[in-house]
């Protein structure tokens, strides 16, 4: 059976004051500024329009908010080299904090992760933000068909060991594409 998410953008926000009002349960999609998160929304829609994508890193500026089935995703800001300005960054390690903290229907976090060069120093750092809150997360190895088949599970083993949670995901992989929306509708109908 095919999982459609349905996906709709709803809004977007600047500051965590300015996150949209509701009570479904929403997941955070986090991650660098070109670790492909945009392209996932793309491609768990079927829409390559749906969320703003680009060559150059930090496209993704807000929070946006994209309505689903049963809940909300949450595309986040990327961080590590996006190219902002200081004042935008110190602003972000302000309110992506905050959500995170504050926001009660916040159910997961999904980190995008590129496969090649996983879990930097800033991936290692939201990890560890969220247990500190005690939010589950998952680790999303993005850009899977970039590299050999042997590598792949390489680098998923490698992960696992060190995060339980964790799966390799390309958006020209339809079976990855529906594993992602299979996870991710069972996470906001539960």
């Amino acid at each position: 059976m095919e999982i459609n998410l349905h996906l709709e953008f709803v809004t977007s926000a600047a500051l965590y004051d300015q996150c949209l009002n509701h009570q479904d349960k929403e997941i955070a999609f986090v991650g660098a500024s070109n670790a492909g998160k945009s392209s996932a929304i793309n491609a768990l829609s079927n829409n390559k329009k749906l969320a703003k994508v680009s060559k150059t890193p930090g496209k993704t500026k807000l929070f946006n908010f994209f309505k689903c089935d049963y809940g909300y995703i949450v595309d986040f800001p990327g961080y590590g080299f996006s190219k902002v300005s200081k004042v935008q960054k110190k602003e972000w390690a302000k309110e992506i904090p905050k959500y995170f903290q504050y926001r009660e229907n916040l159910i997961g976090v999904i980190i995008f992760t590129d496969i090649r060069h996983p879990m930097k120093e800033s991936d290692i750092e939201m990890v560890s933000m969220l247990e500190d809150l005690k939010l589950p997360y998952k680790i999303i190895l993005t850009k899977s068909d970039k590299v050999k088949e042997d590598e792949r599970i390489d680098a998923e083993d490698r992960n696992k060991k060190i995060f339980s949670d964790v799966m390799s995901f390309s958006t020209k992989d339809q079976d990855s594409i529906t594993n992602l929306r299979k996870e991710i509708s069972v996470l906001l109908s539960n």
